[in-house]
């Protein structure tokens, strides 16, 4: 069943090549397999931000939904991904690999004045700004408290980079934080031992779990609704990558899209509520490029309208 089946989803006009799955390709079509990726809304709902490589390497965008106009606000070596706008929108967090490992910055709105935050070796990235943009959460590669092997942890900081805190520290693995509106509690993906991905809320102090997800299989990329009543979840619980939303304590669970033949990912709530931007990958066998994506907006109550009428 498709996505249209139960609502139109918009493209929000990021300038992607449509990919097509036809295997006989020359390089030049394999070259316009653009990967765009990551959408976060504005605080103003107004723009988006997201990683692209259509000029061939990741860098951060910012685009106007269907409007066409969008502007590449980074063009560093390496990689630039993740953004996330601050709460009053004047800023933007993102996980860059410029200085040759994955690292926390932050910059203008405008792509100015970048600043290294993490400053350290370990692998950091996911970053998440708090509700009142003093602090931001991230997920980072390093040892336990305890000594051993470095594994992925919740932590946050101060938004100048000072005053890092460890949030979690289990032996499972805890990426793509997500914060509630209210600033209390931590949406996250877990990796248990069995394999199993889970969507996981937590407190700020990194108690209080409720496994939200309580799935077999892969669960991931939690978004909080603005009143932090619901979350948006990437699942394969139907088979292929679908978004689905549920109450946060783990009850009405919703499936938001249809659609066997694309995995939709990393969505991300409108401030009003109205809409989720997500990316949505095709997936490829060829080298060198195995995968290609576009930012799709789509409308939450003409989404659950039909299904709800039943």
């Amino acid at each position: 069943m498709s996505l249209a089946r139960y609502a139109m989803p918009a493209l929000v006009g990021l300038g992607a090549v449509a990919p097509t799955a036809a295997r006989a390709q020359d390089a030049a079509v394999l070259l316009s397999r653009v990967t765009n990726a990551y959408p976060a809304y504005s605080p103003d709902g107004s723009r988006i931000a997201y990683m692209s490589n259509a000029d061939g390497d990741f860098d951060i965008y910012v685009a106007v939904p269907d409007s066409g106009v969008r502007r590449k606000l980074t063009d560093a070596p390496g990689q630039d991904g993740q953004p996330v706008w601050s709460p009053d929108g004047s800023r933007i967090a993102f996980r860059s690999v410029r200085d040759g490992n994955s690292q926390i910055y932050v910059m203008d709105a405008d792509g100015s004045n970048p600043v290294n935050l993490s400053r350290n070796g370990f692998v950091d990235e996911h970053p998440v700004w708090s509700p009142d943009g003093a602090r931001i959460v991230f997920a980072s590669e390093r040892p336990p408290s305890g000594g051993g092997e470095p594994n992925y942890d919740l932590f946050s900081m101060a938004a100048d980079g000072t005053d890092v805190r460890r949030i979690t520290d289990t032996p499972e693995v805890e990426t793509y934080p997500a914060l509630s509106p209210d600033g209390s509690r931590i949406a996250c993906r877990r990796i248990l031992a069995s394999g199993d991905w889970e969507v996981v809320i937590l407190d700020v102090e990194g108690s209080d779990v409720l496994n939200l997800s309580d799935h077999e299989g892969f669960d991931g990329w939690p978004a909080w609704s603005p009143d932090g009543e619901r979350i948006v979840f990437a699942s394969e619980r139907g088979g292929s990558s679908d978004l689905w939303v549920v109450d946060a304590d783990g009850s009405n669970l919703e499936q938001l899209t249809r659609d066997p033949d694309r995995d939709e990912r990393q969505p991300w709530w409108s401030p009003d509520g109205m809409r989720i931007a997500y990316a949505r990958y095709v997936w490829f066998p060829e080298e060198p490029f195995y995968e290609a994506s576009e930012i799709l907006e789509i409308d939450v109550a003409e989404a659950f309208a039909p299904e709800r009428s039943r």
